[in-house]
């Protein structure tokens, strides 16, 4: 008798676990939108702190499919916290300029259809280190193009602490306000994720490299020889 009690008990507690208990981890991996392994991207980052170069701007980044965005990830919400030139090469007017950019906060979302889905409908990690190499190229005194290296690290949520994903990729600058920017790129938000009516550029990115690593287990998973650990005399 007290055998099925305790096994009864037991059925309960991973019953009612189970609503708390993640499908999957993200497989752990290496993957390339070059290769086709997910989509490559657009970006718009709203100008809070006034300007192209300014600190307080905030980067709103998602996939693109041709049709929809967002499909594979996002990166949403990163405030730009310092921006320092580290290379000067303009003379006249005319050269370039390179700047590094340093933001702090907001998410990543791999979305569960990618090819580190592994049953959850999408995966988060709040975003702990994010450094963009932006640049500039004038002519005259006039910027007329600027590329950007990006590189992003963040925990996702849920998982251990090892749980982590870590990308790089290319940036290009489209445009910027006064002009429109297009419907189908990026909403320009606040840091708080919000759409925001201020002006901003907006790009494209591109050449993304993805690593997912130390994604095991979900952190509320249960073996059964640990619950059954909790009922012994």
């Amino acid at each position: 008798m007290r055998n099925a009690i305790l096994i009864s008990i037991l059925t309960i507690v991973l019953m009612v676990g189970t609503a708390s208990v993640y499908a999957g981890p993200p497989i752990n991996g290496t993957y390339k939108s070059s290769d086709g392994d997910f989509d490559e991207g657009r970006e718009a980052s709203s100008w809070l702190g006034g300007g192209f170069l300014s600190t307080g701007n905030v980067l709103h980044g998602q996939s693109w499919n041709g049709v929809a965005l967002g499909g594979d990830w996002k990166i949403l919400c990163p405030q730009v916290v310092s921006v320092v030139l580290i290379v000067d090469l303009v003379v006249g007017g005319n050269g370039q300029r390179i700047y590094q950019i340093d933001y702090t906060g907001g998410f990543v979302e791999l979305g569960g259809a990618g090819p580190w889905g592994n049953g959850d409908p999408s995966y988060t990690g709040a975003i702990d280190t994010y450094t963009e190499i932006r640049t500039v190229l004038y002519t005259g005194g006039v910027k007329v193009g600027s590329v950007s290296d990006h590189a992003v690290s963040a925990h996702l949520q849920g998982y251990t602490q090892t749980c982590m994903t870590w990308a790089i990729g290319n940036g290009a600058w489209l445009g910027e306000s006064p002009g429109v920017k297009p419907a189908n790129y990026p909403t320009y938000n606040d840091a708080a994720c919000n759409p925001t009516g201020a002006s901003g550029h907006w790009g494209d990115i591109t050449d993304l490299t993805l690593s997912i690593t130390g994604c095991a287990v979900g952190t509320e998973n249960k073996t059964w020889g640990g619950v059954k650990s909790l009922y012994r005399e």
